[in-house]
């Protein structure tokens, strides 16, 4: 079992349509999931989703990300 930084290492899975690698981890405290694509490519990205219901309908966590992803490259 191959723990990096926390994150347990569940699975690999070669992914022939997209010339990639991928890699599944998961945090041993929080349960948060990690899945990385391992490539040639050098363009890089990533993404985060939190599982958490707003409180009210406002669109204050979606303002939220755009003032902090603002001018990100």
């Amino acid at each position: 079992m191959v723990i990096l930084h926390g994150f347990e290492h569940i699975r690999e899975e070669e992914i022939p349509e997209l010339m990639s690698r991928a890699e599944l981890y998961r945090h041993r405290k929080t349960g948060a999931e990690l899945l990385s694509l391992i490539n040639q490519d050098e363009n890089k990205v990533f993404g985060i989703g939190f599982r958490t219901v707003p409180q009210d309908s406002t669109g204050a966590p979606h303002i939220l990300e755009h003032a902090v992803l603002a001018g990100s490259e």
